[in-house]
């Protein structure tokens, strides 16, 4: 739009941005947005303007494994779902994934829509161990709290990821701590802030791609 956009790190929490003017020789920020909210695993942000117009981004994601495992692998971190940014009426970013990647899609299943009564949990379907991406709409009705479970281990009380909506606190949130049973990670309950309207729906697409986990909500 017609303003200016600073995207940073700061070392200890990863990812921010700013939002606001260039006059004078400076900038002068009206916004300020965290892009990770538990740790600073979400780090170094880059971006660049496509021949569209689009503004694209990318991020480097750490993988919070022991020295020794990483030199084992060989390898550390890996880069984020690149995703598209722009600005919204109330100057925060949107952000979504960019649309080049549905051309990786194959194999693609559907479900028709059911209610599910409180407290009851649904096994929808068997995914892909090294990767897949899901997308699913959420009408909350009078529920305090919603979502999904992925990367589950077979039987009740194993590994699992859960991607969830709290309406109690308004925020959506990655919960790890029973993800990854077998490998070192993190074990937290990782929540940003995001408010839905009374009427709302909750629209996903979550991509798992072996040991990541990456969720937009409502762009």
């Amino acid at each position: 739009g017609d303003k200016w956009v600073l995207m940073r790190i700061s070392h200890e929490n990863g990812c921010r941005y700013y939002v606001g003017d260039w006059k004078d020789e400076q900038f002068h920020p009206e916004i300020h947005e965290r892009m990770s909210w538990v740790d600073n695993t979400f780090f170094a942000p880059e971006s660049m303007a496509d021949p569209n117009g689009r503004r694209l981004m990318w991020a480097w994601i750490f993988d919070q494994r022991d020295k020794e495992s990483e030199a084992a692998a060989g390898w550390s971190g890996v880069f984020s779902i690149p995703r598209e940014l722009w600005l919204r009426d109330d100057l925060r970013l949107g952000m979504r994934p960019i649309e080049e990647l549905k051309s990786l899609r194959y194999n693609e299943r559907s479900l028709e829509s059911r209610t599910l009564r409180a407290g009851e949990t649904v096994d929808l379907m068997s995914a892909p161990e090294n990767g897949f991406e899901l997308e699913a709409t959420f009408e909350a009705g009078t529920a305090s709290a919603f979502g999904l479970k992925v990367c589950c281990a077979h039987g009740n009380g194993g590994e699992e990821t859960v991607v969830g909506y709290d309406r109690e606190t308004g925020e959506l949130f990655v919960d790890t701590t029973r993800s990854s049973a077998r490998e070192m990670g993190p074990k937290v309950r990782e929540a940003g802030p995001f408010a839905l309207a009374p009427s709302e729906s909750l629209m996903l697409r979550v991509f798992v791609d072996r040991s990541v986990v990456e969720v937009f909500a409502n762009e």
